[in-house]
């Protein structure tokens, strides 16, 4: 999950802790951005529970990327 700002992405850390969701702040990922920033990295059998707590904490994020460890697979937005 990518973010507009650094301080939504902690703002996302806060509440994921909050909700006792495991998830957790990465840098945002080769494969989709070659600029710094700071990406959520989580279970895509959470993704429902972490969009409806980016929701309930009104944390509005860029877009949900799936990322492959085999590097030569590209990206696959989520939402």
């Amino acid at each position: 999950m990518t973010f507009y700002s650094t301080h939504l992405a902690l703002e996302f850390e806060r509440a994921i802790k909050e909700e006792e969701i495991k998830a957790k702040s990465i840098p945002v990922p080769r494969q989709i951005s070659s600029s710094c920033g700071i990406a959520g990295r989580f279970d895509e059998a959470k993704l429902e529970a972490v969009k409806n707590t980016c929701q309930k904490y009104d944390i509005e994020f860029e877009q949900i990327y799936k990322v492959y460890k085999d590097k030569s697979k590209e990206p696959k937005k989520l939402a």
